[in-house]
């Protein structure tokens, strides 16, 4: 004898079909745990079968199930089968998205409900989250997961499963957890040197990171310059193109988020290479008259002046300022001509030595 039933789990409002197979025939009768079904659920199929049906199952339909048989060669027999009733497993109003602020503890809810028992489980990347003491998570009596001292890696998907007790009958809900983070904001230099001219370009870098993504924005000694100022997709890189002794001071790169703001500023230091202009290239003059000659320099740092003896090869004056008059008298003809002086300006960066005569 067998009994056949299409599933053992059977949830609340389904119907249960019982199938009794006796293998030859006789009289077959049902009992439910000792006590005898009532007959209007009882249907004999054939000779040597009969189908017991519950149309809408219950929680009290849950139970052993005896198929009894006395069969017409005077043999009795019998065979049993136990099934299952459930209700759920559901999970309720649970929230399946969350977010927690780094460093914090994160408590994400799992409201479960079911019949007759449920058992809850919690997974990350499809392996089961161990709960102990000293865990970084652990499941807490009311079945909640509990993050301590939350880190960006903990951002994830994270599955609560609900199984009916002792049962293969389970649920999964996915839950969804962002760790949010306030902006930091680090510059890869605190100072920047640059020549200036119009063939240079540079370029200042602000590493920015946060959670959600920071909104960049820059402050800077002139007002932004489409044509010269340009920058990456999320702003975190500024390129100066064409650099000015404008260009420089202090540049403020801000890094903003729904939590929080974070800043860090850079130096641009901007350097002109030295110019000399002088008020004449070469003068003529008699024995004993005195000649001047004018010296405009520029640059940044302010460069240093020289004077030179063009044959002696020393240093006759040396200035600072970006104008400085030389004035000389000549005591030794040389064919009515005489080399004044050649003149040196220089900074941090070049020297130019210009001849006058």
């Amino acid at each position: 004898m067998t009994i056949v039933t299409t599933k053992q789990d059977v949830q609340v409002g389904e119907q249960i079909l019982l199938l009794c197979k006796a293998g030859a025939e006789g009289e077959i009768t049902w009992t439910k745990d000792g006590v005898d079904i009532d007959e209007e659920n009882v249907k004999k199929f054939d000779e040597t079968s009969s189908k017991m049906i519950i149309n809408k199952a219950t929680m009290q339909d849950a139970g052993r199930y005896t198929c009894h048989c006395e069969f017409d060669s005077g043999h009795i027999d019998k065979t049993e089968k136990q099934l299952y009733v459930y209700e759920g497993p559901s999970f309720g109003q649970t929230t399946t998205y969350h977010e927690f602020l780094k460093d914090t503890d994160g408590v994400v809810p799992c409201l479960v409900t079911g019949q007759p028992a449920v058992d809850v489980q919690w997974f990350r990347d499809n392996k089961e989250i161990p709960s102990h003491e000293w865990s970084h998570m652990r499941q807490l009596s009311d079945n909640s997961l509990l993050i301590k001292n939350v880190k960006r890696e903990d951002a994830g998907t994270y599955v609560c499963r609900a199984q009916i007790r002792g049962r293969p009958v389970f649920q999964n809900l996915s839950i969804s957890v962002v760790v949010n983070a306030p902006p930091t904001t680090r510059l890869r230099e605190e100072q920047k040197k640059v020549l200036a001219g119009p063939e240079s370009n540079v370029t200042l870098l602000c590493l920015v990171d946060g959670h959600p993504q920071p909104n960049i924005n820059w402050t800077m000694p002139n007002s932004i310059d489409p044509s010269r100022h340009h920058f990456n997709s999320d702003r975190s890189q500024l390129t100066i193109r064409s650099v000015t002794r404008a260009d420089y001071g202090e540049y403020v790169c801000t890094a903003t988020n729904k939590i929080a703001e974070s800043s860090a500023t850079i130096m641009l230091h901007v350097f002109e290479a030295p110019e000399v202009f002088v008020s004449a290239e070469q003068q003529s003059v008699s024995v004993g008259e005195r000649v001047s000659v004018s010296c405009k320099v520029s640059g940044h740092p302010q460069p240093e002046l020289h004077w030179l003896n063009k044959h002696k090869g020393r240093t006759v004056v040396r200035v600072y300022g970006h104008i400085h008059t030389h004035i000389c008298s000549f005591d030794h003809p040389q064919n009515n001509m005489t080399p004044v002086n050649s003149m040196l300006p220089s900074n941090f960066y070049h020297s130019y030595a210009i001849p006058a005569t």
